[in-house]
């Protein structure tokens, strides 16, 4: 529900208590929520809260602040304080939400960057971390120049150790979630995408990362005015952006598909793809529609620059439509651009260069994150009985008559499963020739699969070419970084490069460690952490997931030491002493935070 059509009158209301200017204030603090600045909707908080810190509506607005902060604690804390000091329903409508959230995310682990807060479940996603944090720095200073703008706090991102956990944490549903392979999402102020570990063979999880950034440069830099069909069709054609160019990633089969459905007038409408991608019927519907966006934005692009596209936000910002925005920068009207754009699709070229060769993969959602996944997963019959031959010849060690047999299942079925399969065999009996011939042609046929990357790479460092290792290692940690073999590998093809020989080291690391949970703060203490406002709170070093004012927070009596991250700049360290509860008051907490 957005807040412009039904919040505004219910803060006409709650105005009463206030001199017209702290009424003005809460009413746009709501409205930069709205419009995705959260950056200045805090600082408005701080102000009202600091004047008011009793009256409903400020309370609301403070919750609202917390939730597109990640604090579902917080955030569920302030929106009851709201609801029992007086205010309006509608200010309060996300505090299921909040409490989905909360249960969801409880004892999450936090790494904290210049620009980010990455926040994760404990155990093997510690994995992607490091990996998210270049993803996520590069992809911002390329959006930010493509785009125009970039938010000054701190990002949220938090990795989820399944599909189910982002049904959990947003309005979507399992079903929907499954029927269109949706594994991320972009709202509240946080980027919400799924470990490639929940999907059959992992998934281009660093370019989503960069997709779903994308969105969230768009929704600040528009306001988050820009319509469904042109959010997802400029965020697909920049996501490539943090590794090379933009327009990158829509693979030559998927540009093969939109030009037949262009031949056949087989065309989704733009408006069918609202309110979201995720709501079409099937991935197949879902990779049309992506394909027809980026196409679109390409062609705009291609017309006049990204100093357009940028002029668009900007115009849209300013209040104008998406179509009144378009028409004031291209001259022309919507209407027309579509039309040429439709026009130009059956005779646009195929492009190659820096392309995927193969098709988009089905998103299939495993029950289970860590269930190992069909090593032939949607292969043929035939395929499969091949192969199935074949791995009874291996397992009697007669590899090279398992070679031969898959050497026939690929020619009776080209599956790139079959050649990554093959590559495998080939290699285990020293034919390094046909290994990598194999593992290339299923490379070609798929590029998003980790298993022949991580062939390729071995054989080439058995061929005594390790540098040349390194591109198809960094292809699988783009797909599916949790098989140690590729980070074994790191170790002797990057050996001399410091940076990938830590990553590889504490991913080993992380794989062999048995499994945690999450720290202990203990207990007989309570305390509320004021001081510093909208910072990030860490004991001892450990998340606890809350920001300042926070929630109650159960604590050991005795010293502590507290951390302190602001939205902007750096962490901000004390120590305190936590008393033995001795009353239903709890201590607040409210130590010096000013200096280093």
């Amino acid at each position: 529900m957005r807040v412009r059509a039904i919040l505004f009158a219910a803060l006409i209301f709650a105005a009463p208590a206030f001199a017209d200017d702290q009424a003005t204030a809460l009413k746009r603090g709501f409205q930069l929520l709205d419009a995705w600045r959260v950056d200045e909707a805090r600082s408005i908080a701080e102000s009202l809260w600091a004047r008011s810190p009793e009256d409903g509506s400020v309370l609301a607005l403070i919750a609202e602040v917390k939730l597109h902060m990640s604090d579902y604690e917080g955030a569920a804390s302030f929106y009851e304080k709201a609801r029992d000091a007086g205010a309006p329903e509608v200010l309060t409508r996300n505090a299921s939400l909040a409490l989905a959230a909360r249960a969801a995310t409880q004892g999450y682990a936090e790494t904290v960057t210049e620009r980010f807060v990455i926040r994760y479940s404990i155990g093997k996603d510690e994995i992607l971390v490091p990996y998210a944090e270049e993803t996520l720095e590069k992809a911002l200073a390329s959006l930010s120049d493509l785009l125009g703008w970039k938010p000054s706090g701190r990002i949220v991102v938090e990795l989820y150790p399944s599909a189910s956990t982002l049904a959990d944490v947003s309005t979507l549903t399992r079903e929907e979630i499954k029927n269109s392979g949706t594994i991320a999402l972009c709202k509240w102020n946080r980027l919400m995408v799924t470990t490639p570990r929940a999907v059959v063979f992992g998934y281009h999880w660093r370019d989503t990362l960069a997709h779903e950034l994308a969105h969230l440069v768009i929704g600040g830099a528009s306001k988050n005015t820009v319509p469904i069909w042109l959010h997802e069709g400029i965020a697909k054609f920049v996501e490539t952006s943090w590794r090379g160019a933009p327009g990158l990633g829509l693979p030559i089969e998927s540009q093969r598909s939109l030009a037949d459905a262009a031949k056949k007038g087989k065309l989704i409408p733009f408006a069918r793809m609202h309110p979201s991608m995720a709501k079409l019927k099937n991935q197949e519907e879902t990779s049309l529609a992506f394909a027809e966006v980026f196409t679109f934005v390409e062609y705009l692009v291609e017309l006049k620059g990204w100093e357009s596209m940028r002029g668009v936000l900007a115009k849209m910002a300013e209040g104008e439509s998406d179509a009144q925005a378009i028409e004031h920068v291209f001259g022309v009207p919507l209407t027309t651009l579509s039309d040429q754009w439709m026009a130009s699709l059956k005779n646009r070229k195929i492009k190659v260069e820096g392309v995927e060769q193969g098709a988009d993969r089905k998103v299939v959602i495993k029950d289970k994150s860590d269930a190992p996944d069909d090593a032939l997963h949607g292969v043929s019959k035939e395929g499969r009985r091949y192969a199935r031959a074949a791995d009874l010849l291996f397992s009697r060690g007669r590899s090279k008559a398992a070679q031969v047999e898959l050497e026939k299942a690929v020619k009776a079925s080209s599956a790139p499963l079959l050649e990554a399969k093959l590559a495998v065999v080939a290699l285990a009996n020293g034919d390094l020739v046909a290994a990598e011939r194999a593992a290339r042609g299923a490379l070609a046929g798929n590029n998003d699969l980790a298993g022949p990357h991580v062939t390729l790479a071995e054989i080439l460092i058995r061929g005594k070419n390790p540098a040349a290792a390194i591109e198809p290692l960094q292809g699988a940690l783009a797909v599916n970084p949790f098989d140690p073999r590729i980070h074994e590998l790191l170790l002797r093809a990057g050996k001399d490069d410091p940076t990938i020989s830590t990553r590889a080291k504490a991913a080993i690391r992380v794989l062999q460690a048995p499994k945690k949970t999450a720290p202990a703060l203990g207990t007989g203490g309570i305390v509320i952490v004021e001081g510093l406002p909208f910072s990030r709170v860490f004991v001892d070093d450990v998340a606890t997931g809350l920001v300042t004012p926070t929630a109650e927070l159960e604590l050991s009596p005795g010293k502590h030491k507290l951390r302190l991250v602001p939205p902007i700049g750096p962490a901000i360290e004390r120590d305190v002493v936590v008393d033995a509860n001795k009353g239903p008051a709890p201590q607040r907490l409210a130590p010096d935070m000013r200096g280093s």
